[in-house]
């Protein structure tokens, strides 16, 4: 009789723990659930943090400072497909103001809108309406920016140098830098200086990217003039693998604002790890104490670059900084027929040792000056990083548009931009190859079956 209940006891005491436990584990379950609905957290995996809002994104709704109306004309339907896009938007900033439109439902208003396809954001701000037909957070925040955007500055992109072309969609060209400044609502055109009295006065900065030819006596003049009442340039100089080097009047001016631009190339050893050519630098560390790059965290390549310091001492009234350096094994080649051969390596010495600048800025009034404000300028020890070849690579094309956002006193637009999507591609070795076989069909099936054996073994010895 006490062993039955005993027995019943304990049946009892199992059973109170076996429902304690049940409802514990439904509490657990269910406060997770309330936790991760009120504080949603997302893992991004993609190569590109395609799924992550970018820099340049957070900066632009942080900025607003009135009511940003978004209309989007579609069904509920296509409103759940861009869900993820619209409630990124709405927790940057409470002035985001999201309706849902359906043009079958509310046909009037869809015309009087212009409305001519489903599923169209319509944007509305301080009085400005912009449509976006393909969404996606590149092009919702470009055009956010442009309805931000009070005045447009001006980019003039200088040519006849053997500067490289806004128009050339080749991969020496630089369309995609094009791009990239309509993008943050600038406009852009070209100038040749031989046809100028003076660099145009609505220019609100010029850009020179890829020059490696001489300029006339009276260009370097006008370009004196501009700067000395506190012009904004972005200046990139093509390096020269022979000795004649015809950018020497440009490199002596830029001396007389601090910069100095050295001759020869750049080598890295390191880059050859990439399966790039070492004449391809890896540009690894970055200014923590520029606007420019305080914030940059990618690496850029910068093809055939040549070293870009800063002169000492710094000429009175200015103020230099280094911008990007390369890697510590990389050095300033200065045999130019071996350059020519292929055939490089360091001679201590003579080649000047990495880590070497290969980007530089300055501001400030040069001595006497009467500006009313500071000239701003950014050099580049190359003009191919900008190009449509490169520039997708890295950081390339943020950090020359972060430059340009720099010079013009834009620093709103200083920022990591989005990146478009790319398959992923994984390259394996031959040796990769043969480890990879012989871990995943020999040594696991192997050590599963021994594994097995010794189980069995065990259990028949029980």
């Amino acid at each position: 009789m006490t062993t039955q209940k005993e027995l019943n006891k304990r049946s009892f005491s199992f059973g109170a723990n076996s429902i304690f436990i049940t409802i514990l584990v439904v509490c657990l379950v269910g406060v997770f659930n309330f936790l991760s609905s009120q504080y949603p957290q997302k893992l991004d995996l993609t190569k590109n943090k395609i799924h992550t809002f970018s820099d340049q994104s957070m900066k632009v709704m942080k900025g607003l400072n009135d009511e940003l109306k978004a209309e989007f004309y579609g069904d509920i339907g296509s409103k759940e497909k861009f869900r993820p896009v619209f409630d990124n938007y709405k927790k940057l900033s409470n002035k985001f103001k999201f309706e849902l439109v359906d043009p079958n439902k509310e046909p009037t208003r869809a015309k009087t809108a212009g409305i001519k396809k489903n599923d169209t954001l319509v944007l509305s701000y301080k009085g400005k309406t912009s449509k976006v037909d393909d969404i996606s957070e590149e092009k919702v925040t470009n055009a956010i920016i442009k309805l931000t955007k009070e005045t447009r500055s001006i980019v003039c992109m200088i040519v006849g140098h053997g500067e490289t072309s806004i128009s050339d969609a080749t991969q020496n060209g630089i369309q995609g830098v094009k791009k990239g400044f309509e993008d943050q609502s600038y406009e852009v055109k070209e100038i040749t200086l031989p046809q100028e009295t003076a660099i145009p006065a609505d220019c609100g900065a010029i850009a020179m990217v890829g020059v490696n030819k001489a300029l006339f006596p009276n260009e370097i003049k006008m370009l004196s003039t501009y700067l000395d009442n506190g012009g904004r340039a972005v200046i990139a100089i093509d390096a020269s693998i022979t000795a004649n080097d015809q950018t020497k009047e440009l490199r002596e001016f830029l001396k007389t604002w601090g910069i100095d631009v050295k001759t020869g190339l750049i080598i890295d050893p390191v880059s050859r790890a990439l399966g790039v050519d070492a004449s391809v630098p890896i540009i690894a560390q970055f200014n923590p104490e520029s606007p420019i790059t305080k914030d940059f965290k990618q690496q850029c390549y910068f093809p055939f670059t040549r070293p870009v310091d800063v002169t000492s001492p710094v000429p009175v009234g200015l103020k230099t900084m280094w911008l990007a350096k390369t890697t510590p094994k990389a050095w300033d080649e200065m045999d130019m027929n071996s350059l020519a051969k292929g055939t490089v390596q360091y001679n201590a010495g003579v080649d000047l040792p990495g880590p070497l600048s290969a980007a530089a800025s300055v501001s400030g009034k040069g001595k006497d000056s009467k500006a009313t404000r500071d000239t701003r300028i950014v050099v580049f020890g190359t003009g191919q990083f900008a190009n449509n070849q490169y520039s997708r690579f890295g950081g390339n094309i943020d950090l020359f548009l972060n430059s340009v956002s720099w010079v013009l006193e834009d620093e709103s637009m200083i920022s990591i931009r989005t990146k478009d999507d790319e398959n992923g591609k994984v390259e394996l070795s031959q040796n990769d190859g043969i480890w990879i076989f012989w871990i995943s069909v020999v040594i696991i099936p192997i050590l599963i079956a021994v594994f097995g054996i010794v189980i069995w073994v065990r259990r028949k010895k029980l």
